[in-house]
């Protein structure tokens, strides 16, 4: 068929307007779904969880309305307006009180709905945003408040009662947020950087408003695709692709910035579901990963991981709620992950007792009418990108924390964390039910320069702000995704004290190995086995042995075992502090907490000093008297060169070759490596790792003839030789098959 030059043109104006509508009724779905969401539109209000969410809206709501508190022209009596922002900015508390007011006010339940009181306070509010947020007001202080903070919530409460407000106020408050906010989700605004990580989650939604308010389909596009952009592994702030959350630098943030990226990321996929605005599945399926094997992984009871909070742990306000909201969300987006994802939205919701806000108690319903089957991860993870190492059993949780080279030890930003300068020195977080250190005002009476797990140079500001890259390179790990083995070559920052630390990960029990304790200083150095504030004031530390030979300790139903006897240290003490101790924030009365501490003593400038102990998390007093008596793990050895450890009841045996050419039972390695190996002698498994993130080969040889597809080897003589990708920090797994006893050599 022919066309002329006039057909052509018809068909273009047709298709354009065809799509022009087309976005604009997804536009308009957009908001629907964002109302619809916001106001839990569909939910069953007669469960306890809405029950309790419609209530706090209305009781919040009323607060913020009280005769004497919202002033007659719009303001609130206790917001200091010509305040400058620097950590927080009492402006901030305008929008965010207007948000709660608008979301009162369109949801059904609760007697504010439709109120004509509370329409007219909140009109009057809005009116009063120009004053303190107009295009005369210069961005001064920190530049996150003005381009993102403010839009963030203002942009809600215009979505919401949009037609609701007068044409002026409307559009006064729609060019308020323009001015500010830039022209695309991804450019910067009048003030402050380039939007990466969480910032550009969070810059994405204030144009997804900004587009909503004025109509824009091609800002809800740009939208679409800063989102799917963020929402894909990267090099820089973001997911990273080990799973693991980094934001301002190579820094460990997925309970932080990356929870509340998580939260936010889902919410945008529920609010974009089924128009030409949803993340490409590319974009959808990477995110999943990153629910599933990110936050769920961190996630504990009711509680991020606090190896996973960076600063936050200086906030008294810190819990998981970020988390819940992530998989509540994403539960209800079809996925690869998400029955898993739903599985680990009804396992937290079990234990989560605080109010949610309505729309995520409506979504938390639905989980618990689904009749999915409630679990946490089980198992062991390495995330090789940020130095963190994960174990978990039905039961408990564990972590290692880590830095070298590549990534950083923790940041004081804004002030906050100014006591937190070791807790990245292989701090151990160890938790029964989840609640032992959150939620219990328990990180204020902590002594800080006595973290679990760390060996630690004691003086004068050994707790303090000093943050920064690692000065060694060997930092990594290896699993099989139940066990595994960590490492870390160990220089403390604003210290002389070096060390090598290991952890050997298996079933019921975690083995701490550090060798190589070297400090010239005059101060002393001490290996802290742990530091616990106690669940029960009636729990009593046992020890077994004698005061210079202790074989065991336990408390609180968490053994330890300590293979060569030591003169260990403990202390039981009521310990008090601040939350304005740890910095960013004001508050002064004292929080405290009765805590038993365990450490060893290497005394004054050690050389060479060592430290071997084994933790049994949830483990009886009989049961740590018997492993000590009966350890089943043997420690073979432990030196600079090599740190090995066996499970005789497995036979499972893990490995850290700290230099080239080390050998232990006739396995070696021609580079820094790490390995972890099970089976037996007729078929073995390998899974190794390069703790140096390094690239090239390495060579690891084992006793007896073997071959594998999975990587090339040379079988000669009575031994086999295994090239090893080094493959940056990724574990490589390997199958040796033995070969038939007739078959003298191979090479491949």
């Amino acid at each position: 068929m022919a066309y002329n030059n006039y057909s052509v043109k018809r068909l273009l104006l047709a298709l354009f307007f065809t799509a022009t509508a087309a976005s604009a009724a997804d536009l308009d779905l957009v908001r629907q779904n964002f109302i619809a969401y916001t106001a839990a539109a569909g939910a069953n209000a007669s469960t306890q969880r809405m029950s309790d969410a419609l209530g706090a809206l209305e009781a919040s709501a009323r607060s913020y309305t009280a005769p004497g508190f919202l002033l007659s022209d719009g303001s609130w009596s206790d917001i200091n307006y010509g305040e400058l922002p620097s950590g927080s900015w009492s402006r901030w508390d305008h929008v965010r009180r207007l948000t709660v007011m608008a979301k009162a006010y369109k949801t059904p339940g609760q007697a504010l709905y439709g109120d004509p009181l509370l329409l007219t306070q909140i009109r009057s509010a809005l009116s009063y945003v120009s004053v303190f947020y107009g295009p005369t007001r210069w961005p001064l202080g920190n530049w996150w408040f003005w381009t993102i903070g403010i839009p963030l919530d203002l942009g809600p409460t215009l979505v919401l009662m949009r037609g609701d407000i007068d044409a002026k106020t409307y559009s006064d408050c729609v060019n308020d947020i323009a001015f500010r906010i830039g022209p695309s989700a991804s450019s910067r605004g009048i003030v402050g950087p380039t939007p990466t990580g969480e910032n550009l989650v969070w810059s994405s939604y204030t144009h997804l408003y900004l587009g909503l308010l004025k109509d824009d389909p091609a800002m809800l596009a740009s939208v679409r695709d800063a989102m799917a952009s963020v929402s894909l592994p990267t090099s820089g702030d973001g997911i990273q692709s080990d799973a693991s959350f980094h934001q301002h630098g190579p820094q460990l943030y997925t309970g932080g910035y990356g929870g509340s990226f998580a939260s936010d990321v889902a919410r945008y996929m529920l609010l974009t579901r089924d128009t030409l605005y949803a993340l490409p599945p590319a974009a959808t399926d990477a995110f999943a990963d990153y629910v599933a094997d990110g936050i769920a992984w961190s996630l504990y009871g009711n509680y991020f991981d606090v190896s996973v909070v960076g600063r936050y742990v200086a906030r008294s306000s810190t819990t998981g709620i970020d988390g819940v909201a992530a998989l509540l969300q994403s539960s209800s987006v079809p996925s690869p992950r998400q029955v898993e994802i739903r599985s680990r939205a009804a396992q937290m919701l079990r234990s989560w007792t605080w109010t949610l806000p309505v729309e995520l108690a409506g979504l938390a319903a639905n989980v618990e009418a689904s009749g999915a089957v409630a679990s946490w991860p089980d198992g062991h993870r390495h995330y090789y990108l940020s130095d963190y190492t994960i174990h978990r059993r039905p039961g408990w949780f564990a972590s290692i924390k880590m830095f070298s080279t590549r990534t950083k030890s923790g940041e004081n930003t804004n002030n906050e964390n100014i006591l937190g300068a070791r807790q990245s020195d292989g701090r151990m977080y160890l938790v029964l039910d989840g609640g032992e250190y959150f939620g219990r005002d328990v990180w204020p009476a902590l002594d800080w320069t006595r973290l679990p797990g760390t060996t630690v140079e004691q003086k004068a500001d050994t707790a303090n702000a000093a943050y920064g890259y690692g000065t060694k390179s060997f930092v990594g790990g290896t699993t099989d995704g139940r066990d595994g083995v960590s490492a870390m070559d160990f220089a403390a920052l604003n210290s002389s004290l070096s060390a090598k630390k290991s952890w050997f990960f298996f079933d019921d029990a975690i083995v701490f190995l550090s060798t190589s304790i070297t400090s010239p200083s005059a101060n002393r150095v001490e290996t802290i086995v742990n530091q616990w504030p106690l669940m029960n004031p009636a729990s009593q530390l046992q020890l077994g042995g004698t005061p210079s030979a202790t074989r065991w300790a336990w408390c609180e139903n968490v053994g330890y075992v300590f293979p060569l006897p030591v003169a260990l240290q403990s202390k039981r003490e009521i310990r008090s502090g601040t939350w304005a101790s740890l910095g960013g924030s004001t508050d002064t009365t004292p929080r405290s907490a009765d805590v038993v501490t365990l450490w060893i003593d290497h005394g004054a400038a050690p050389v060479n000093a060592a430290a071997e102990y084994i933790v049994l998390p949830n483990a009886t007093v009989s049961t740590t008297a018997a492993w000590s008596a009966f350890n089943p793990i043997s420690i073979l050895q432990n030196d600079g060169e090599v740190s090995a450890v066996r499970d005789t009841r497995t036979n499972a045996l893990g490995i850290v070759f700290w230099k080239p050419f080390g050998v232990v039972e006739g396995i070696a390695s021609d580079s820094a490596a790490i390995v972890y190996k099970t089976g037996d002698a007729a078929r073995m498994q390998l899974w190794i790792s390069d703790p140096t993130n390094g690239n090239g080969t390495a060579h690891i040889t084992v006793p007896g003839l073997y071959t594998t597809a999975d990587v090339p080897y040379t079988a000669i003589g009575r031994s086999t030789t295994i090239d090893v990708p080094r493959s940056a920090g990724v574990t490589v797994h390997v199958t040796l098959t033995a070969l038939a006893t007739r078959k003298r050599s191979a090479r491949h």
